[in-house]
């Protein structure tokens, strides 16, 4: 009875939350007009073009736009697009050619439902997704060889993309325009992680829940083979990325086919923790076959576009994660940092309030108090006695010694970021790679939202926009942390002239506290920290929907119960009533 109180009463919270977020995605908004205002489609060049705006790649002559000394190449096609016959395969390399086609335009943003939050969402959205962009500068592009930063963007795999001003890289060339920039979309939710192995006639689609992984190793092979051509030294690429492009970028170090197409990984707030289970990934295929009436692939084949999109609509928010399939990704995937990519230099982090991000999303910061104490009673259910006894502690523990109102936030915030990444750092560390670990405590303006996750990003990127507020990021800090970022991809050491950041070390777990007064963190291990340690195989991730796709069962039975409930009453009001009446007969 207790776990289905906790239930409906997490049912009764997301419900509400997605009535407000649905309320507020019906309302135009600036950044709606902006998007509009940014779509184009690139089209071929016959005739004459401006030769120093155009780079010659292995799939065509591709001509970008000048900025001042920011050349600029937008919307170029890195794959085969995963159209008609293509889709939820494999993606596979465009043939070479000498066609010459525009650069102009960022490409159409996978698909994924609307929302006023997101850019990119409001941008043209279509199945043929798979591009990216280039930013270089200009001077000496022909004969130089900058080290590359490859941008994955995040979005929990189901929403977001490179046409979101959050994510550009346009003004992070220009403040050093001694790196390339390169920025990747990838298919998301039900085209690009959606396992479809288990249908009769799965078999040839045996990838198709971890596709948006495999798009990303495609897009790495088109910058390995071309961004020569565009100033870039592709013997030194670092893969960077935030949320799910962080995870992301675990998970290309974690896997064989990535190998050798990059040298250095930068992971913000993601982990291999945001992956799911092959038994998770079934229960999404199983929403998609009841909602479509399909039997198998050909069915699903058999659905437009548009059918597709209002699919989407319709069961994409009960979304999985890449799957540890055992195939591509391992089914522990903690272990490939047990020495597997120890050659890749890593810098690996999390902000101090992670979960706070979410308290829009929640409806408020009173729902979300509400929600996360309940989430986090909802994951201690799944624990065995000695985890939920390592939960209660850490509780117990965070509030007596912080002081804090809400130690279940703390407790997801470790559980879900901050934990993780310390369990890949000691691992990656202990196995004799060279790892550096940050946490950002900058908070934002608005104090409700604190550090919270994202709230580094427009530091990291230039782009000048902040989650949340708005608000401008501070100068001072934005230039030295980008400053970290760049030194990192170009020689693996993040130090710069005003702070020297040692290199993680598993007893010390050295950690640079990012910050209006930033400085390094040598204590050790926190206690609390001890307490998390044994859940991080538990994946538990931030997705807040997954109840509601693990919730069926007990919602018949509140229903059920409900029902029963009801008539019961309607027995003792005709039994009461018969009772009286029988007594008045009686007098």
């Amino acid at each position: 009875m207790k776990r289905l109180v906790i239930y409906l009463l997490m049912l009764a919270v997301l419900a509400a939350c997605g009535t407000k977020q649905d309320e507020q995605s019906a309302i135009p908004s600036p950044l709606e007009q902006e998007m509009q205002a940014l779509y184009g489609e690139n089209k071929v060049i016959e005739g004459d073009y401006p030769d120093s705006l155009a780079v010659e790649a292995a799939n065509g002559i591709f001509v970008g736009q000048r900025d001042s000394n920011l050349l600029a190449f937008k919307g170029i096609p890195y794959a085969l697009q995963p159209t008609g016959d293509r889709r939820w395969q494999v993606a596979k390399p465009e043939p070479d050619s000498r066609l010459v086609r525009e650069a102009k335009y960022f490409g159409h943003s996978a698909i994924q439902w609307r929302s006023q939050g997101n850019g990119a969402s409001l941008y043209k959205q279509g199945e043929d997704c798979l591009t990216l962009n280039v930013w270089t500068a200009a001077d000496g592009m022909r004969s130089a060889r900058r080290p590359v930063m490859v941008w994955i963007h995040g979005g929990s795999y189901v929403n977001n993309g490179t046409a979101n001003p959050r994510d550009w890289g346009d003004k992070f060339v220009k403040a050093h325009p001694e790196v390339v920039m390169v920025s990747i979309n990838y298919r998301l939710g039900l085209l690009g992680f959606l396992d479809l192995s288990s249908l009769p006639d799965g078999k040839d689609y045996a990838y198709s829940g971890n596709l948006g992984i495999l798009d990303q190793v495609e897009a790495l092979r088109w910058v390995k083979r071309n961004i020569a051509a565009f100033g870039g030294d592709p013997t030194n690429v670092t893969i960077a990325g935030h949320s799910a492009g962080a995870g992301s970028v675990a998970l290309l170090a974690s896997i064989d086919e990535a190998q050798g197409l990059f040298r250095r990984a930068i992971m913000q707030s993601g982990s291999v923790a945001f992956t799911s289970s092959r038994e998770d990934c079934q229960r999404l295929t199983k929403r998609v076959l009841d909602a479509t009436g399909a039997k198998t692939v050909a069915d699903l084949q058999a659905l437009s576009a548009d059918d597709i999109i209002a699919l989407n609509d319709k069961v994409g928010k009960f979304y999985r994660f890449p799957e540890r399939d055992g195939a591509l990704i391992p089914e522990d995937p903690y272990s490939r940092f047990d020495g597997f990519n120890a050659g890749i230099d890593m810098l690996i982090g999390s902000t101090l309030d992670e979960a706070r991000y979410w308290i829009d999303a929640m409806g408020g910061e009173e729902d979300f108090e509400l929600a996360t104490k309940l989430w986090y009673r909802y994951i201690v259910m799944s624990l065995d006695s000695v985890q939920r006894s390592g939960a209660a502690r850490y509780l117990d523990y965070d509030e007596n010694f912080y002081n804090r109102e809400q130690p279940e936030v703390d407790f997801l915030n470790d559980l879900m970021f901050r934990g993780p990444a310390i369990e890949m750092a000691q691992r990656h560390a202990a196995s004799g790679g060279k790892t550096y670990m940050y946490l950002w405590t900058k908070p934002l303006n608005a104090p409700v939202y604190g550090a919270c996750h994202g709230s580094e990003v427009c530091y990291v990127l230039n782009t000048g926009r902040q989650i949340k507020t708005e608000e401008t990021p501070d100068s001072a800090l934005a230039a030295e942390v980008q400053q970290m970022w760049v030194n990192f991809a170009t020689t693996g050491n993040p130090s710069t002239p005003q702070h020297y950041w040692p290199a993680y070390e598993t007893i010390q777990r050295t950690t640079m506290i990012l910050d209006d007064n930033m400085g390094v963190d040598k204590s050790g291990e926190s206690e609390e920290m001890r307490f998390i340690a044994p859940l991080m195989k538990e994946y538990i991730s931030p997705i807040f929907s997954d109840l509601l796709d693990k919730a069926p069962w007990y919602v018949g039975i509140a229903i059920g119960a409900a029902i029963a409930t009801l008539l019961l009453l309607i027995w003792l009001i005709f039994k009461v009533r018969r009772i009286f009446k029988k007594n008045k007969n009686s007098h």
